[in-house]
């Protein structure tokens, strides 16, 4: 293990390992960018085998806006909750009785025996200011760490943080003892010093640090501090000057640029930037700390000179190309940016997921304004109705018969139209893209639970403009003109289900209505009215109320998932479908944006009700359109598709459909390692054995 991993245990700043990136950029002009800050991940443990939960990042610091190390902060207050990681990556909030009785203790045991993981678990409670539920593991950590300068290090601190002084001393009194040379020993006994009020005594230890090692983060950081407050602004760029010039050292010098810069001395700054990335380029603390400041100065000629050539997607900080992001949105660079993002979430979601996600919209903003605008439409704009005769998510994966339910003789078709659009202008104003994706979502869930739950088949109806794009109805479609656009020998099967939107405030009335085709009468009615945060009960007291209509069960309600779940998943729906759409080219492939925020939309619905396949099926079909589409999302998910695809049973439909997201992810090599299991787990199903041959051969 580098010494670099001991960083940060006895600063009193209590910074994270590399935290030269609390120097992140400031904001640029885009507003959804200014809160871009991320966690180091030096400082976060990675997902238990064996263990449900794993803390969660740290949380971002806030940007430096001054040349000398900021001051100590004040104790926070302890917050209720703790923030973690499940096993697939999702953010949840923990009572903290509950995380300290229940998941610490079972972090702990789970890597009792990994010092690599214990020490991040440790490290995490303390940030979490559960130092005295630790300390134990702490002690642990000394028998089965062969880092002796590590492990001692890490006591000490938790020693530290938990008022236990004397024995924080006394461990790094042993640390001395068996490593001479250790500046972690003279950094901690410093800052224990200065903790105790002995300024001088904790100064001359932490410049004996520096003397051992010029580039100890916290010892670098400690001492500016202490000669800061000694002599305040007006000296500092003298004790820089000090620092810098200590053999070897490269954290000082970018210290003294980072002054420089601020103080407008822009050349002096650029000739220490250009020496240091020249000698030091491959520490990461270095290449964080020059891009954070120049993007901040915006020298963004110098982040294209000395930055962007240095930046290795999986190997760099994660901080720097947060910083490089930035840049690239300051100079309107979207195609570098874009390409720049999509490694990013390759290789680093998992750590900084949330501080990505404003940037997918900042490009594509970037680019769609480049695009020459579209055509007006006119005073009575044509319109088209684009018909879906499978679930949604059937697009993208190769047409899988064998995945629905066979349908019992004398069965019906039901189309469910888009509903119409009831409201003034006002009402709508603002919420245009909720109630447009709402009216066509409730179309689309009942299509697919009539094919699941009914004896009958479901398809959607949606309107689209004729230059391409969603239409709204401003009112509901004559039936007797629907009558007419049914093939006359569908008719005597065919029952419509039309309805309408109805917005008043937060208010939304849902009312459907079914028309026979066979005897061309309306033969019944279902309704029902909340808010929009209620959209999912909606959903499901139209299902219950409606299904009887449909040959369907009375009171039907899909066998998992809460009201939460439906809405969310409803949504994903009316999502999913843009990009089918654009992929059958009823809107210009050149303005989808956004593709990014669906797939994980319908990711994190996958996982909020794990239970209900269908859901999994849509991001497979969302991966497989979006490759069909020449998009690199489908890479971004390859991670979480063969996790889940490991875990499948082999006769299971999502070991069998995975072949094509796998395939779209770059993973064939999964899919190969499975393939003779699943096909055999298939029994010679001709059907299946069709669609997996039209699977594989498919670009």
């Amino acid at each position: 293990m580098r010494r670099r991993d001991t960083m940060g245990l006895f600063d009193f700043l209590k910074k994270k390992p590399a935290d030269e990136a609390t120097a992140a950029p400031a904001a640029p002009a885009a507003k959804p960018l200014s809160r871009a800050q991320t966690p180091a991940p030096a400082a976060t443990p990675a997902a238990a085998s064996g263990s449900a939960i794993s803390p969660s990042p740290a949380a971002p610091a806030p940007a430096v806006k001054g040349s000398q190390p900021p001051p100590a902060p004040a104790a926070a207050p302890v917050p209720d909750f703790i923030d973690a990681l499940d096993a697939f990556g999702r953010r949840m909030r923990i009572p903290r009785d509950e995380y300290r009785g229940k998941v610490l203790p079972d972090l702990i045991k789970a890597h009792a025996s990994n010092p690599d993981q214990l020490v991040a678990v440790i490290m995490q409670a303390l940030r979490d200011g559960l130092a005295a539920d630790v300390l134990a593991a702490a002690n642990r950590l000394t028998v089965v760490d062969k880092n002796v300068e590590r492990a001692l290090s890490v006591l000490a601190v938790v020693q530290r943080d938990a008022g236990e002084l004397d024995s924080a001393v006394a461990t790094l009194r042993e640390l001395q003892q068996k490593r001479p040379q250790s500046p972690a020993a003279k950094v901690g006994l410093g800052m224990l010093a200065i903790q105790r009020g002995d300024r001088a005594a904790g100064e001359a230890l932490l410049w004996e640090a520096l003397q051992l090692d010029c580039n100890h983060a916290d010892a670098v950081h400690g001492w500016l501090q202490v000669r800061f407050d000694a002599v305040g602004d007006a000296g500092y760029g003298d004790e820089l000057q000090k620092l810098a010039a200590l053999p070897g050292g490269w954290r000082g010098p970018l210290w003294q640029a980072r002054h420089k810069l601020q103080k407008g001395d822009v050349d002096g700054a650029t000739a220490i930037y250009r020496d240091v990335l020249a000698r030091a380029g491959d520490q990461l603390d270095a290449l964080v700390m020059a891009s954070a400041d120049l993007v901040q100065a915006q020298q963004h000629d110098l982040v294209r000179e000395i930055v962007a050539p240095r930046f290795v997607p999986g190997r760099s900080h994660p901080h720097a190309g947060l910083a490089l992001l930035h840049h690239y949105v300051q100079t309107q660079d979207h195609v570098a940016g874009a390409a720049l993002l999509h490694q990013m979430h390759l290789h680093y979601s998992h750590m900084v997921g949330a501080e990505l996600q404003p940037f997918t919209g900042e490009f594509d903003r970037q680019r769609l304004a480049k695009l020459p605008p579209p055509q007006p439409m006119g005073p009575n704009p044509r319109l088209g109705l684009y018909r879906l005769d499978r679930p949604v998510w059937y697009a993208g994966l190769e047409d899988p018969s064998w995945l629905l339910p066979q349908k019992p003789p004398g069965g019906k078709q039901a189309l469910f139209f888009a509903l119409s659009i009831e409201g003034s202008a006002e009402t709508l104003t603002g919420k245009e893209d909720e109630v447009g994706r709402l009216s066509r979502s409730v179309a689309l869930l009942l299509a697919e639970q009539t094919w699941l739950s009914t004896p009958h088949r479901g398809g959607a109806v949606l309107p689209l403009a004729e230059q391409g794009g969603w239409a709204l109805m401003g009112r509901p479609w004559p039936e007797d003109q629907l009558v007419q656009q049914v093939p006359e020998a569908e008719r005597k099967d065919t029952l419509l289900v039309t309805g309408t939107l109805r917005v008043d405030g937060d208010t939304r009335r849902i009312d459907l209505f079914v028309h026979d085709c066979a005897t061309n009468a309306r033969v019944g009615h279902a309704s029902a009215e909340g808010t929009a945060a209620t959209t999912g009960e909606l959903l499901l007291r139209l299902m219950a109320e409606l299904w009887p209509l449909l040959g369907g069960p009375k009171d039907h309600k899909p066998p998992v998932g809460d009201a939460a779940f439906w809405h969310r998943y409803a949504e994903g729906l009316g999502q999913h479908a843009s990009l089918v759409v654009t992929q059958a080219g009823g809107m210009p492939k050149e303005r989808l944006y956004g593709e990014r925020y669906i797939t994980q939309w319908l990711q994190n619905a996958a996982l909020q009700e794990p239970r209900w396949q269908p859901a999994l099926w849509l991001l497979l079909s969302a991966m497989g359109v979006l490759h069909q589409l020449g998009s690199s999302v489908p890479k971004e998910h390859a991670r979480f598709v063969a996790d889940v695809f490991r875990q499948s049973p082999p006769n299971s439909p999502f070991a069998r459909l995975a072949v094509r997201a796998l395939r779209a992810g770059g993973l064939d090599a999964i899919w190969q390692a499975r393939r003779a299991e699943i096909v055999a787990a298939a029994g010679g199903d001709p059907a299946f054995a069709a669609w997996l041959q039209r699977a594989e051969a498919a670009k």
